[in-house]
């Protein structure tokens, strides 16, 4: 009796363009799809092995990025939900969803909260913070 094929999900086409351990600038006019791109990059390097921790999403509003971490959280619980079905047919390209991927995907939701995804002001507020008494 062989072992049934883990479950798949599909990955978006354009992430094929980007390289795959570089930095990243999204630049769009509204309603592009930028919000789907990054929501799914990061997946894509949680998927890799990137700690969600280590990832630092900025952008524009505060309203953008409570969306973008509430996107990132919802289809983090839509691939570990994938991941514990059954397979089914799923177009290329995709992710495969075996049990390091599970393992990776239940890892960020548990980091989520305290993934920086946050407004650009946020983050210069937060690093001057962080490091008000850092000098040589």
């Amino acid at each position: 009796m062989s072992a049934s094929a883990p479950p798949r999900y599909g990955r978006p086409l354009v992430l094929e363009q980007l390289v795959a351990d570089g930095h990243h600038v999204i630049e769009a006019s509204a309603g592009t799809g930028k919000t789907f791109i990054l929501e799914h990059l990061v997946i894509d390097r949680v998927l890799q092995g990137v700690d969600l921790t280590k990832i630092l999403v900025v952008t524009f509003t505060e309203r953008a990025a409570a969306e973008l971490r509430a996107r990132i959280r919802a289809l983090l619980w839509r691939l570990v939900s994938t991941a514990r079905e059954p397979a089914k047919p799923v177009a290329d390209p995709a992710w495969t969803l075996d049990e390091t991927a599970l393992k990776r995907l239940l890892h960020a939701l548990s980091r989520i909260d305290a993934a920086t995804i946050s407004t650009i002001h946020a983050f210069c507020q937060r690093l001057l913070t962080e490091n008000a008494f850092a000098h040589r």
